[in-house]
């Protein structure tokens, strides 16, 4: 077996063991010029594991039959796997979401960054969470790849693989679909409202409500937030979101210049919708994550019907 070079091995080591602490100063002159272009998804090495954060969070919900209490939900978002992302980096969170033990996991779009062959790579990894009521997956932009819009066709047949790589690893995908979940011989279940994407034009809310009514206890998995406002008319008391990696567009001047006009309304963390419940994922991919407000995120909520303290 060939050995293989001191630099190559200080390398991969590097790479897959990045110290946060040793990289800052030069992460940072990167970032803030990444983030003056608008071009802060660019920057592709990995984070540090240190960096990334287990966020905790209540979720009180009107109607939520008792036998809830304490259901716990992880959510993770914007995976990314790519050739910038690598499955060395995603598989280790497999790895602590499923020391957590979670009733059910949500992955919230943007599994992949494009490709056909990475559809069936990130399906092999997401096959390894564990939860009582399995992981449910919705689509983002990304999972359209680039071809959302200009060549929609295209972005759904690859949507499709995608999401037959997922059921094939055994995952459940919602586009635009409900599923209630029992827990513990309840009586009234827990609805999941999983909405298609809206870049590509494949969201469809009126097909995802079509048959929900609005006393049940109902959590809307929607990748990307912007259009919260829109879905009020709809009932849903929690809505889980990504997409954003927790940052505006752009920072800088000339960033602003181009993207001024995309000002993002709903960042990162929690926000009252009004009288609704927002929770907008950080991801897990690499990307700008200097800033404390855009550092890598899984998600933890523990229900619990509102009347309760």
């Amino acid at each position: 077996m060939p050995k293989i070079p001191p630099v190559s091995l200080g390398l991969r080591n590097f790479l897959h063991t990045p110290n946060w602490r040793n990289q800052l100063r030069w992460r940072t002159m990167v970032w803030k010029g990444m983030a003056n272009l608008g071009l802060t998804g660019l920057h592709a090495l990995p984070v540090s594991r240190l960096w990334v954060e287990l966020h905790r969070r209540r979720m009180p919900m009107k109607g939520l039959d008792p036998a809830f209490d304490r259901f716990q939900i992880v959510q993770v978002s914007d995976l990314h796997y790519s050739p910038m992302v690598w499955a060395k980096y995603l598989e280790q969170f497999v790895i602590w979401i499923n020391e957590i033990h979670p009733d059910l996991i949500v992955v919230t779009g943007d599994l992949i960054t494009g490709g056909y062959r990475f559809s069936r790579k990130v399906a092999d990894v997401l096959g390894g969470l564990k939860a009582k009521h399995g992981v449910i997956c919705t689509l983002g932009n990304h999972d359209y790849s680039v071809f959302g819009k200009s060549m929609p066709l295209e972005g759904i047949r690859r949507a499709n693989h995608l999401e037959d790589a997922l059921q094939d690893a055994g995952l459940i995908v919602l586009r635009n679909e409900v599923l209630r979940i029992h827990h513990n011989g309840s009586k009234k279940p827990l609805t999941i409202v999983g909405l298609d994407d809206e870049w590509s034009g494949a969201i469809d809310p009126e097909a995802a409500w079509a048959n929900v009514n609005g006393d049940e206890a109902i959590l809307c998995l929607n990748h990307n937030p912007a259009n919260a406002e829109e879905l009020l008319p709809y009932p849903w008391q929690w809505m889980l979101s990504g997409h954003t990696h927790g940052r505006q567009l752009a920072h800088g001047k000339l960033g602003q210049k181009f993207y001024g006009h995309l000002k993002r309304k709903y960042t990162h963390g929690y926000y009252a919708v009004a009288d609704r419940h927002l929770y907008v994922n950080r991801g897990l991919s690499y990307g700008q994550r200097m800033k404390h407000w855009c550092r890598p995120e899984i998600s933890i909520f523990r229900l619990k019907p509102e009347d309760q303290s």
